[in-house]
């Protein structure tokens, strides 16, 4: 299988959301780290960030700190596993109510569509993987996992300052990410070529990520649409960036401000090829209760199609009670 990840920003001629300039490109270069951020360029990003996901729920990171190799080193782990014998794959399935493992293709379900992927996650890098059939697996997660979460730490801190709270705010609340306690999820996807176009089968039903924020790092292939009022419209492709939506929780702790972003992968008119991507579900601990935050924010019109998070009657959700409850919708038989 080959990786597409460096073709042009345009590979096809579908127009696309980045063709057009319309999303927004975050550098993240000189931010410092997360025990000597550089606090100046924290509060550009900060402003920055907010303004992207207040307006259009995502946005592009570029010198974020990733490598590329690290990426295709992951893609060709999850590729050696996908070509592994059904029974052997069977060993690591996901088992409910737990999230980590192996996700064969029509477990998951966004859409009455039948949803063409395999899925790997990882809920901690200790838990089992397999490490014995595919040599190197283990490596690979471990690298991409904590480069992963660093990123997500400083996108934290800059998410706190821009909400005007103290820097360590929304840290604080995801101190355990892939530990013990924590949600958060490294999911490796593979999306196998259809070949030609199929009626009723698609790659990702339209549907919001359940947590506070998602990065995806994904190759050239396409597919990604984002929901604009009632359209749909293709995201495109910027070699090396990181995307950056926002989730259920983000924009039920802004009360809406950050609203939840609508999305969903489509087979390409190009369907012969497959499709690889990293997605990091940031997730807050688990047992922390989720309640709007005391704040405003001043942007232009919002153009995203807000998910509304549910409430318990007379009580408040914790984000562990969040999660479940939408793992019992999507994987619902």
């Amino acid at each position: 299988m080959s990786y597409c990840t460096n073709a042009p920003m345009v590979t096809h001629t579908c127009e696309t959301l980045l063709s057009k300039c319309e999303i927004p490109i975050i550098d993240l270069a000189h931010m410092g780290t997360e025990r000597c951020p550089q606090k100046g360029v924290v509060k550009q990003v900060a402003s920055k960030l907010l303004r992207a996901l207040s307006e259009k729920g995502l946005a592009l990171l570029v010198n974020h700190g990733i490598p590329e190799c690290k990426m295709k080193a992951a893609y060709r782990a999850l590729d050696a596993f996908c070509e592994l014998p059904d029974e052997t794959r069977a060993k690591y399935e996901r088992v409910s109510p737990d999230n980590h493992g192996y996700v064969k293709p029509g477990t998951e379900k966004f859409s009455d569509e039948m949803e063409l992927r395999h899925a790997f996650n990882v809920t901690e890098c200790q838990r089992i993987l397999p490490e014995e059939e595919v040599l190197g697996f283990r490596l690979a997660v471990d690298e991409l996992a904590r480069d992963f979460k660093q990123l997500a730490t400083m996108l934290l801190t800059a998410l706190s300052v821009g909400l005007e709270q103290s820097h360590d705010f929304l840290l604080s609340k995801h101190a355990h990410i892939l530990g013990s306690g924590n949600s958060s999820t490294l999911r490796l996807l593979y999306y196998p070529p259809v070949g030609a176009p199929v009626q009723g089968l698609t790659r990702c039903g339209a549907h919001c990520d359940y947590g506070t924020f998602t990065l995806l790092a994904q190759d050239c292939e396409g597919g990604l649409e984002i929901q604009t009022g009632e359209r749909w419209a293709r995201v495109g492709h910027l070699p090396g960036a990181i995307l950056i939506n926002t989730g259920e929780l983000l924009a039920h702790w802004t009360n809406g401000q950050l609203p939840a972003l609508r999305h969903r992968v489509v087979v390409p008119e190009h369907c012969g090829r497959g499709r690889h991507s990293i997605a990091f579900f940031v997730h807050p601990d688990n047992d922390i209760p989720i309640e709007p935050l005391d704040t405003k924010i001043t942007t232009a019109n919002q153009e995203t199609t807000p998910c509304r998070l549910q409430k318990k009657k007379r009580s408040v959700l914790t984000a562990y009670q969040h999660l479940q409850r939408r793992f019992r919708e999507t994987y619902a038989s």
